[in-house]
């Protein structure tokens, strides 16, 4: 599994390069926008702490998510999920923030584009009181399947004291041209060397405001 996950890891680092340095490949259009905000609800019952016991906890709170295009081809982002965790016996949270900078380029242009990105971030982690912060890898596609339909899937290495996977798929349904409706499942993995490694899926419904 080890020699999995080195593996993985190093893949992922050399998808992030050429995406970041993707203004010299080709240029963004703007059928996908970079520059939004974003509000949702995230939700789940499958959150497994790996301590034994009846260990399968509900999650549910909010993510606020922002993206902002810097050039045709570079983009920064930062997001903030909040969750409260129901043990049965009380509660706890799970809060994260991220803030990173990456490139997008567009691998197949026209009504159906799909686009290509990849970036660097800083990542933060509080779980029960205790925190730690780190690095992430990230990259990931986005592509307009439809007219008023966009399906996407990321997937991150995010580097705390122990290692934590998240990947995901999702769906952005334009009402407006401005105002998407938003759809997304996600996949936690955490990596520690305590022996403990609790997972989590989440899902999440919200809306998107586009700027463009």
């Amino acid at each position: 599994m080890k020699n999995i996950r080195n593996s993985l890891r190093a893949a992922l680092g050399l998808a992030v390069v050429p995406m970041v340095l993707g203004g010299s490949i080709a240029t963004a259009a703007d059928k996908l926008g970079y520059s939004y905000l974003e509000a949702e609800y995230v939700f789940g019952d499958e959150l497994d702490a790996d301590v034994g016991g009846d260990d399968k906890f509900d999650v549910d709170g909010t993510r606020f998510k922002g993206s902002a295009a810097l050039t045709n081809n570079v983009f920064a982002w930062g997001s903030s999920t909040s969750l409260d965790v129901d043990l049965g016996a009380g509660d706890s949270s799970f809060d994260s923030q991220s803030i990173g900078i990456g490139g997008n380029f567009t691998v197949l242009p026209g009504a159906r584009q799909l686009d290509a990105w990849g970036g660097v971030s800083y990542e933060r982690a509080e779980l029960g009181g205790f925190n730690d912060d780190g690095y992430g890898l990230n990259a990931g596609l986005r592509w307009a399947a439809l007219e008023v339909l966009e399906l996407n899937a990321s997937a991150s290495l995010r580097d705390y004291d122990d290692e934590a996977w998240v990947y995901g798929v999702g769906a952005v349904y334009s009402a407006t041209p401005q105002l998407g409706l938003v759809a997304n499942w996600e996949r936690w993995e955490f990596d520690g060397d305590s022996g403990i490694d609790p997972e989590m899926d989440l899902f999440s419904v919200g809306a998107r405001w586009t700027f463009r």
